[in-house]
């Protein structure tokens, strides 16, 4: 639970670090830890509320990479509630973010907010899903939350991105999660990691976004992974007490 106060709760969203076991394993050409650690001082200078850890957290699922993060991210001075990716191992992840949807979705409340976590990973496979009994737990704690405004995350990106290398690994059937919150008037966002690049739309009252990597982006709109050379970052929110969603890109520096 965070604070009463009337202020935006902020929120920093961090994703898709592919940190591996050995820290000298590049990934895409590029060092994870080194580029995560980069962006640290300016998630030290924002002064968050909360950290949203969106998947993807390891390259390899292994204990000495979520060790590393979770270290890392210790500095920032806020507390961590993290769902999985595909390329995560649950049960070793759960043992460094112990708060998340390891049982299924997670409720975390923040003043007059409600952030549903959600893991649409399945063993085994890139795309992501999220099954009927996930789908009709999360309608009902929809309908049971006593907040006036909800944020909903998961890893996988239920909306094209228009970049055809990702959107093949989407999450699948999406309409019925998309519908289901369509129900919903008081969901404000839904968030989300896996695509490395920044993406912002709306959808019927609700703001949609993607978040950048914190290791490599990609240049958006692109058939196959092109290197976005202004570096890894991750994404800014501050979520109103009227329901407004400000969000942004936070790169190495900012604010520093």
């Amino acid at each position: 639970m965070i604070g009463s106060s009337a202020r935006p709760v902020r929120v920093i969203q961090v994703s898709d670090c592919h940190v591996p076991q050995d820290p000298a394993t590049p990934y895409r050409g590029l060092n994870a830890d080194r580029n995560l650690a980069s962006l640290l001082p300016a998630m030290r200078h924002w002064q968050p509320d909360l950290i949203l850890l969106t998947g993807d957290v390891s390259e390899d699922g292994s204990a000495a990479a979520y060790g590393r993060v979770s270290a890392h991210l210790s500095t920032v001075g806020a507390p961590v509630v993290a769902l999985p990716g595909n390329h995560d191992d649950p049960a070793v992840m759960r043992r460094y973010f112990p708060v998340g949807p390891w049982s299924g979705p997670h409720v975390d409340k923040a003043r007059n907010w409600q952030l549903l976590l959600l893991d649409s990973t399945v063993p085994g496979r890139v795309s992501g899903e999220l099954d009927s009994g996930t789908l009709e737990r999360l309608d009902w704690l929809l309908r049971a939350s006593t907040a006036s405004h909800v944020l909903v995350a998961l890893h996988h990106q239920p909306v094209p991105m228009g970049s055809e290398w990702i959107d093949r690994y989407s999450l699948e059937q999406p309409s019925a999660l998309l519908d289901l919150l369509d129900r919903h008037s008081r969901v404000r966002c839904v968030t989300w990691g896996h695509v490395h690049q920044g993406f912002e739309a709306q959808r019927k009252g609700m703001v949609l976004l993607g978040s950048p990597s914190t290791v490599a982006n990609s240049l958006p709109d692109t058939e196959k992974f092109a290197l976005d050379l202004t570096g890894p970052a991750c994404r800014w929110l501050e979520l109103g007490l009227d329901g407004k969603v400000s969000t942004g890109m936070m790169r190495a520096g900012y604010g520093a």
